[in-house]
């Protein structure tokens, strides 16, 4: 992981971010532009990307792959900038890989370090198929 991560406000409600090797820009604002995704956005993207990963590692200590995997993530942000209300996951697993892993990909999803960081009071739902 990198040791630090650089913010710098460039204007325009954008924001510059920066680790050790990547460069990449934020929309902070909701203008409709939607030309960068914006820092909700990359949460929500962080919460996926952690779940995929988790559930990659189980499937593979069973000897079974997650490629071409998929989660669709349905965010729900409150009114007036409140915050994170919900997030619905929706996993759609590849073709043969067996119930059993199946499920354990399921119960791993739920240990995601991402999803343990967010607020205790935003709801989650988890679905498959």
């Amino acid at each position: 992981m990198t040791e630090k991560i650089h913010c710098i406000y460039t204007g325009n409600t954008r924001v510059e971010i920066k680790t050790d090797n990547v460069k990449d820009i934020l929309h902070t604002a909701h203008d409709g532009e939607k030309e960068f995704v914006t820092p909700g956005d990359m949460l929500i993207a962080a919460l996926g990307a952690c779940t995929l990963t988790m559930m990659s590692v189980v499937a593979e200590k069973a000897g079974e792959t997650l490629n071409g995997t998929k989660i669709e993530l349905t965010p729900v942000f409150g009114k007036n900038l409140s915050g994170l209300q919900e997030v619905a996951l929706h996993i759609i697993f590849p073709k043969g890989l067996t119930e059993q892993t199946r499920q354990k990909c399921l119960a791993a999803a739920e240990a995601c370090p991402v999803h343990k960081s967010l607020n205790q009071n935003i709801r989650f739902s988890l679905t498959a198929r």
